[in-house]
């Protein structure tokens, strides 16, 4: 497993987002980017109100969060 950067979840989730939501959780994220899904969590989180041209909300809680991913309206 590598340590994995923002700027990599970064590029994820603006590559990943779509007009159309996407519902993803960390730790399938921190698989596409050989990570843990704790790092990518934690970024997710710092990220929701950094990204202006993504949304990213949190949006389930069952056994792990839901992330919801759009892209913002231009």
């Amino acid at each position: 497993m590598s340590d994995i950067t923002r700027q990599a979840v970064r590029e994820y989730i603006v590559t990943t987002a779509d007009a159309e939501p996407t519902y993803l959780r960390a730790r399938e994220i921190a698989s596409e980017l050989d990570s843990s899904p704790k790092a990518v969590a934690q970024y997710l989180r710092q990220l929701q109100d950094e990204l202006g041209e993504v949304s990213i909300e949190q949006w389930g809680r069952s056994k792990s969060t839901t992330w919801r991913i759009k892209k913002a309206r231009a």
